[in-house]
């Protein structure tokens, strides 16, 4: 148990360390001031700002120890680009779908695959909305 703590405390300094040589906090400091500009300089936005740097980095830093989904991750790109494009999108859940996966499901299991997937969409389409200020729903 100890070993598994120790070993978990490496790798986090490890991580900080890198994100220090990298330049992390310097691109998250010219993010934040982006984002307020955008956002608007009062004691709200910057409160605002704030919450979501911090679940960026909650994020970023489940997705290197290994606690956050890969596959939501792959999902929120999509997600993203489907928001990204031009186009006006009928079909985003259609678009998310693995039909591999949902050809092999019964008429039930296909019923809670959509519907587990819609809300994920909805999930994601929020986190999207919130992480770009400039974009609205």
């Amino acid at each position: 148990m100890e070993n598994k703590i120790c070993g978990e405390l490496k790798k986090r300094a490890l991580l900080a360390k890198q994100r220090l040589k990298l330049g992390y906090w310097e691109q998250l400091r010219a993010e934040r001031e982006r984002l307020l500009v955008a956002a608007g300089e009062t004691d709200s936005a910057q409160r605002k700002v704030s919450e979501l740097q911090r679940a960026k980095f909650s994020r970023e830093l489940e997705q290197v120890v290994g606690t956050s989904s890969e596959r939501d991750e792959q999902l929120y790109k999509r997600v993203c680009e489907i928001l990204d494009s031009e186009e006006d999108v009928m079909n985003p859940i259609g678009r998310l779908m693995d039909k591999e996966r949902y050809t092999s499901l019964d008429d039930g299991g296909r019923q809670r695959y959509i519907l587990e997937l819609s809300k994920k969409f909805n999930e994601l389409k929020e986190r999207y909305y919130q992480e770009r200020p400039g974009k609205s729903c």
